[in-house]
């Protein structure tokens, strides 16, 4: 996983507890440590006194993510904007709190570069159940696509294919 941001996307500033939690929580394990005291006690806050599960599926979550091909960027701690790549871990995080298999393995698919392990989607699953048991959730809407219809009409000629 990369620190730096190419393009702006969503302000974190208008993300909903759950969004701007877990995407402050990616950005200060890849900034700093997992083992933050910070990141700790914030895991309190967002799990109640006894956080150590959350942290634990957290934990899973990222290393389950890090052994995809392809490198993440996530923006560093204080800024502003979320990259695509947080957008897109959100959305996975999103498919796997609806249990939206098919969705999430093709978004995961493309996060990773290769084929996800199963592990990926039992840990993000997990992460989601014990935020819900919290009250704690993402909202459907940010799940990346999910505001574009099934089909999309064609404008004009189709696209001429050809091979080089």
């Amino acid at each position: 996983m990369s620190q730096g941001v190419s393009g702006r996307g969503r302000d974190l500033r208008q993300l909903r507890y759950a969004e701007h939690f877990l995407t402050w929580a990616l950005r200060t394990s890849v900034a700093c440590s997992p083992q933050c005291r910070l990141l700790q006690r914030e895991f309190g806050h967002a799990f109640g006194p006894e956080p150590s599960e959350g942290l634990k599926a957290f934990h899973g979550w990222l290393l389950a993510l890090a052994k995809g091909r392809r490198r993440l960027e996530i923006g560093r701690p204080g800024l502003i904007a979320l990259t695509r790549d947080e957008e897109m871990l959100l959305s996975l995080l999103t498919d796997a709190q609806t249990q939206d298999v098919d969705r999430f393995t093709a978004l995961a698919r493309f996060v990773m570069g290769a084929e996800p392990s199963g592990e990926l989607y039992v840990t993000a699953r997990h992460l989601m159940e014990l935020m819900a048991q919290r009250g704690h959730g993402l909202p459907a809407s940010t799940a990346v696509g999910r505001d574009l219809p099934r089909v999309l009409p064609c404008a004009g000629q189709p696209p001429q294919l050809r091979a080089i």
